[in-house]
């Protein structure tokens, strides 16, 4: 079993792609990997595992792996021993998979306005229910579970997010 998940959620615009994308700069050099429908990076050195498609489109991460990707990402975490695994995004940020494994769950926030100028500047198609159901989707996570929030309003938030996260890694 995977000795540490690392969970990164939150609402359409919060900026966990970003975010991701400065962590994997700060683990480069990576290789990538495929075990069945689960894509992404890997260190074999730390035995790392960074879950997702990261190119330069817009949407990137677990946004890119299949919707019948979470079985196979536990079945991935079950059979690689002390590993640590990272991911981001809705593909595999959800309740479901939180009642099967233990994780360090982190959510993403931001102000409406902050939220809504982001969805102008990368010029997203996605509905108003759309989002909404993304809102009411880790509204329900952050009640249910253990969670840890952070304000994801500016660059400067996001360093503070990646030093985190990185220090989650290392331990």
């Amino acid at each position: 079993m995977a000795k540490k998940i690392i969970a990164i959620g939150g609402e359409p615009a919060t900026g966990k792609t970003t975010l991701m994308r400065e962590i994997i700069k700060d683990l480069m050099p990576l290789n990538t990997f495929k075990y069945r429908l689960v894509r992404g990076l890997y260190d074999r050195k730390k035995n790392l595992y960074v879950i997702g498609i990261y190119d330069e489109s817009l949407f990137s991460g677990t946004d890119k792996l299949s919707m019948a990707v979470q079985p196979q990402f536990l079945q991935l975490v079950k059979e690689v021993q002390n590993g640590t695994f990272i991911f981001e995004g809705d593909r595999l940020f959800n309740a479901s998979l939180f009642y099967e494994i233990n994780c360090e769950k982190i959510v993403l926030t931001a102000d409406e306005h902050i939220k809504a100028q982001r969805h102008i500047n990368r010029k997203d198609s996605q509905t108003e229910s759309f989002k909404k159901s993304k809102d009411t989707k880790i509204n329900n996570i952050i009640n249910k579970f253990d969670v840890t929030l952070f304000d994801h309003n500016t660059e400067n938030h996001t360093k503070i997010v990646k030093d985190y996260v990185l220090k989650l890694i290392e331990k």
